[in-house]
């Protein structure tokens, strides 16, 4: 099982995939703008 997790940035939405968020958003350059959250809301913010 992995231990990755979904995280999607506060100010562009851009989500992320990983053990770890970003320091700095690769879209919208905000520093430490990434919060946790769960795979269903990933897929929705995502629009899969």
């Amino acid at each position: 099982m992995s231990d990755k997790k979904f995280f999607r940035c506060n100010v562009c939405n851009d989500v992320h995939y990983g053990f770890f968020p970003p320091e700095i958003c690769s879209t919208c350059k905000v520093k430490d703008a990434y919060v946790e959250i769960e795979e269903k809301e990933a897929v929705s913010v995502m629009g899969l």
